[in-house]
């Protein structure tokens, strides 16, 4: 993987851990200062703020995420429509941040797992995990298809995920610099 593709890949996911939430705050605890912002924790209170403070507060009991998760329901239906797509033009858009949403959902499984081992919690990781691999190994197929022809891949790249458009970014051009190597200018076909 290239330093760039890494790097876009990267500030996705951060832009993911810094993107507001709602919690309920379960405690009464002092003010708070995050990302430079004041917020007052009074038990029942509901507050937006970054993913990444969430997750802390939920770890030490002091709030409980308010927005609903991804569920392997919403990973299924997802897995259901990319396996049904035949052809790129059937690619149906993913759910807003649908790869980050089912990483966190299966990192989730994993700490429910290392708590309280259950066969079923296991199973729905593993199920978890075969679904996603399934739904990139498809989608992948369906937008190398699409890079053949331009009008494809312009009817396409409003389907794709943040993280989908920058490999496809970076799938074209090597793609483009390795053709100007094997073909030399002025030898293309006209």
């Amino acid at each position: 993987m290239s330093r760039e593709l890494l790097l876009r890949l990267k500030l996705i996911a951060y832009r993911f851990s810094i993107r507001p939430i709602r919690v309920m705050i379960l405690k009464d605890t002092k003010s708070l200062k995050i990302d430079g912002e004041s917020y007052t924790l009074q038990k029942g209170i509901e507050a937006e703020i970054p993913l990444w403070a969430a997750k802390a507060l939920e770890e030490y009991g002091v709030a409980g995420q308010v927005e609903s998760n991804i569920t392997i329901e919403d990973i299924a239906r997802v897995h259901f429509a990319v396996v049904s797509a035949r052809t790129p033009a059937d690619l149906e858009p993913l759910p807003r941040s649908f790869y980050l949403e089912a990483i966190r959902y299966i990192k989730e499984l994993d700490e429910k797992i290392r708590r309280e081992f259950r066969a079923e919690l296991l199973e729905e990781k593993q199920k978890a995990i075969q679904y996603l691999l399934e739904i990139v190994d498809k989608r992948l197929l369906l937008m190398l298809q699409s890079m053949r022809s331009p009008t494809t891949l312009a009817e396409i790249s409003s389907k794709l995920s943040e993280e989908e458009i920058v490999l496809l970014q970076e799938l074209r051009d090597d793609i483009e610099a390795w053709r100007r190597l094997v073909v030399p200018l002025g030898m293309e076909k006209s």
